[in-house]
């Protein structure tokens, strides 16, 4: 693990607190293949985000199933994601269209895989999604209003959905943080799956990007039903029975295939 960023690490961490529960803090060096000190900047980083508790020389996660900030899901499956965001964009045909894209790390890659495309307008209420549009300044980009989520650096409430309610989008392109066959595809917050709803709702086409670790898992605030979303792109470590009633329950599934190499980089966290 040497070399690895701040955010990297204390990914690791969060994974390894999702299977353990807590972690002594004295091994925490050799895990992470750094010194004492920079352990100890990062769990006061933690501590200060509120995702640990310290107590008697261990750590454990403050709560199970928190969201977790976005600088952080960037370091997430990486691999995974890429590809994803690739093939998402592969669908989009080759002429002038209007499309929808959330916020979320997921979607930050189809961004970055459109960003050539002049023929392009693009809706998004995520701030890094639009930097990523903007990065060779030929998509036609429009940001709504709207405040700003820390968390996920995206805008949500009235003045963000009322600029989506004024398109009809060719396409919308939303994340999730869980899907179930039963529960849908869902979120931490209520008021971000209130827009990407809106997103799905304005749009002709309806595609969810999400990586494998989010099948399975549910949260409160519900986006869509499964047989409302026309397409799903996950990774092929997948759970193949989720997969299949995914399938079953109507929603168009495709994984791309992540190399074995990638899957010893990993994390799925609680």
């Amino acid at each position: 693990m040497t070399g690895r960023t701040r955010d990297a690490r204390i990914s690791t961490l969060l994974a390894l607190l999702s299977q353990h529960g807590e972690l002594q803090v004295r091994s925490l060096p050799t895990i992470l293949r750094v010194s004492g000190a920079t352990v100890r900047r990062d769990l006061a980083v933690m501590e200060e985000k509120g995702l640990i508790r310290r107590s008697y020389g261990k750590i454990a996660a403050s709560r199970r199933g928190a969201e977790l900030p976005v600088s952080l899901r960037r370091s997430q499956n990486t691999e995974a994601k890429r590809r994803i965001g690739a093939l998402a964009s592969s669908l989009i045909p080759k002429r002038p269209l209007t499309i929808a894209l959330s916020g979320g790390s997921t979607v930050g890659f189809v961004a970055s895989s459109l960003a050539g495309r002049p023929d392009l307008t693009v809706v998004t209420n995520g701030l890094d999604t639009a930097t990523s549009l903007m990065a060779r300044q030929v998509v036609s980009v429009v940001v709504t209003g709207g405040t700003a989520r820390p968390l996920s650096n995206d805008l949500v409430g009235r003045a963000a959905e009322e600029t989506l309610r004024a398109y009809q989008f060719d396409f919308a392109i939303v994340g999730a943080d869980g899907i179930s066959p039963n529960a849908g595809f869902t979120r931490h917050s209520a008021r971000g799956a209130e827009i990407d709803r809106i997103m799905l709702e304005q749009a002709r086409h309806k595609i969810v990007v999400a990586d494998s670790s989010k099948l399975g898992c549910v949260y409160q605030a519900k986006i869509a039903d499964v047989d409302s979303i026309h397409t799903l792109i996950t990774d092929s470590h997948a759970d193949t029975n989720m997969v299949a009633s995914l399938r079953k329950g109507g929603v168009n599934t495709t994984l791309v295939v992540i190399p074995t190499a990638a899957k010893s980089n990993r994390i799925r966290f609680p």
